[in-house]
């Protein structure tokens, strides 16, 4: 459908209506609302302006297809009478003025990204001297309730300001990509620049520190249990109690690689052979069961499942900062069952570049453990958790198991729970801590990912080390879910798969929970929901009715004026 032409008069109309618009002689100054100061008239020449509208947008697509920007402008016509010496149009998100590339000759041309949504009107101002004369013209924007977002490239200074201010490690931002604008998150979907409403801006290489920080948020709270373990690595600390442990001499809570549970011996803490691990699997080894011993020893109530979110951060922090091999590690903590037992995973790049994800175990005696494995950080496919076999299986359920086959459940509230667990691991590898006030990725009614989407990103976790994923694909689109949460003035859908994630925002806050039941998968489309429900707050008809009535009215007004 075309722009509807709303073309009210010729140039004589306007100019016979010129001496309708008022000169103002104390009008504010429109750069500045809040400037007061009053003006006297000169007597230079009077000054007179009009605007009309002389065509509106279409109806904004839900979802963008290869449309004519051209049919979702606004236009005006703008006519000037007496010296005048400057002149704009504006409203409250633009002002334009006659060297802008919208303004041609008399026509003024508003972007859809310019506009408000819905109803609004457009201020043409003239000024000559302290006079000033002003004409107002109606537009609609009409926005559907419900469409596609593009999730677009946006710096956060807050963010950006924290890392300068704060962050240890010398070129933080240029490490991890500086300002991204390209990422599969970021090019999956995109709409026409000018169309402003449906963007959801992200800066993916600055909301990298949420995660990074989540260690200097552990110490904070527990420098005990997290500061002085990884400050104690590499060291002589000067404590007897601490280089006991890792000399052996003490009975330990776990034990080392060059112990043996069968010979009854502990082993000790090698550093040299922790910090040239060639893998982070290798370096866990050493560090994972020092950690164990630690909290045996220096705290009152030893390792516990509930502290997993310290013990993330914790390994994390020990191997990248005391190995030699530039091992990156990302670990997260992980609630079984609904959270009855801590646990974690922990996502590594080896030496050689290759990838490994893991299960952290917050225990030092897991359910999971066997004869020949201390199930302390074995690979995801390793774990006892994920083996129908294993006691652990039995006992507890794993995040990782939403969707596969028929290892979880189908139906009602298990389905819910099962997944909303599934979507909180998924939420909390970009951070783990929440501000206060927040809710976690599992608890939003503000954000929810479709089934298919939920079970493709599981699957892709839970075979990580068969499939080649590219674990930055899952960790940016994990930021983008975090994000949503946080931005809880609008409804989130996340749907499609990791290969081709897709987000929208819809208007009926019932739909996030119908999407969060969905066990049909009858949301997994919702690109065709969105085509088949744009919910328009306004019709065609409505739209119509309100411009005519605002015209009708304003020209009314000025007849009675004197016009």
């Amino acid at each position: 459908m075309k722009r509807r032409h709303l073309l009210l008069g010729t140039t004589g109309l306007l100019t016979a209506l010129a001496g309708c618009n008022t000169s103002t002689e104390n009008n504010e100054d429109i750069a500045n609302p809040n400037n007061t100061t009053e003006t006297t008239p000169t007597n230079s020449a009077d000054i007179s302006i009009n605007i009309s509208t002389s065509s509106q947008p279409d109806k904004l697509p839900p979802i963008w297809r290869n449309h004519n920007i051209e049919d979702f402008q606004a236009q005006f016509q703008v006519e000037t009478s007496g010296n005048v010496e400057s002149v704009n149009v504006s409203n409250e998100k633009v002002q334009i003025g006659p060297d802008s590339e919208q303004w041609n000759n008399n026509t003024v041309t508003v972007q859809p990204g310019q506009m408000t949504p819905e109803e609004q009107e457009f201020t043409a101002t003239a000024s000559s001297g302290s006079n000033q004369a002003q004409d107002t013209a109606p537009a609609v924007k009409p926005t559907p309730g419900n469409y596609k977002v593009d999730v677009v490239p946006e710096r956060n200074e807050e963010l950006r300001n924290q890392i300068s201010q704060n962050s240890l490690e010398d070129n933080y931002l240029e490490k991890r990509g500086g300002f991204i604008t390209s990422d599969p998150v970021i090019d999956n979907y995109s709409s026409h620049k000018q169309l402003g409403f449906d963007k959801f801006g992200i800066d993916l290489a600055a909301y990298e520190w949420r995660h990074d920080n989540d260690y200097t948020g552990a110490a904070e709270v527990q420098p005990r249990n997290v500061r002085n373990f990884v400050d104690s690595i590499g060291v002589d600390t000067g404590n007897s109690d601490i280089e006991a442990i890792k000399s052996g001499d003490e009975v330990p809570a776990a034990i080392y690689p060059n112990g043996s549970m069968a010979e009854r011996r502990g082993g000790n803490f090698d550093f040299e052979q922790f910090s040239n691990a060639e893998t982070v699997g290798e370096a866990l080894d050493w560090v994972h069961p020092y950690l164990f011993n630690w909290h045996a020893k220096m705290t009152s109530d030893g390792p516990i499942s509930s502290e997993d979110s310290i013990y993330a951060p914790s390994l994390e922090e020990a191997i990248e900062e005391n190995t030699n091999k530039r091992l990156e590690v990302h670990a997260w903590d992980v609630g079984l069952s609904g959270g009855i037992h801590g646990n974690g995973l922990i996502y590594g790049r080896n030496a050689d570049g290759t990838e490994e994800l893991r299960v952290m175990e917050t225990v030092a005696a897991p359910v999971t453990a066997t004869a020949d494995d201390q199930q302390l950080h074995p690979l995801v496919d390793d774990s006892g958790y994920l083996d129908p076999e294993n006691d652990g299986f039995r006992e507890y359920w794993h995040p990782l198991r939403f969707g596969w086959e028929d290892h979880y459940g189908q139906n009602g509230d298990a389905f819910t729970s099962q997944k909303r667990s599934a979507v909180r691991t998924i939420g909390e590898i970009p951070n783990s801590f929440q501000p206060e006030g927040t809710r976690h990725a599992g608890a939003s009614e503000t954000v929810a990912p479709t089934t298919e989407y939920v079970v493709d990103f599981t699957e892709k976790l839970r075979n990580f080390n068969q499939n080649d994923t590219d674990f930055k694909t899952l960790y940016n689109q994990s930021k983008v879910l975090e994000k949503m949460t946080r931005h809880q003035d609008e409804n989130h859908i996340i749907y499609g798969t990791t290969e081709n994630s897709q987000y929208a925002v819809v208007e009926d806050d019932s739909l996030i929970e119908d999407v969060w039941e969905d066990t049909s998968g009858e949301y997994d489309d919702f690109n065709q929901f969105l085509r088949d429900n744009p919910e328009y707050s306004m019709s065609m008809e409505d739209i119509d009715n309100s411009l005519e009535g605002e015209e009708m009215n304003d020209f009314s007004q000025q007849i009675l004026a004197g016009a």
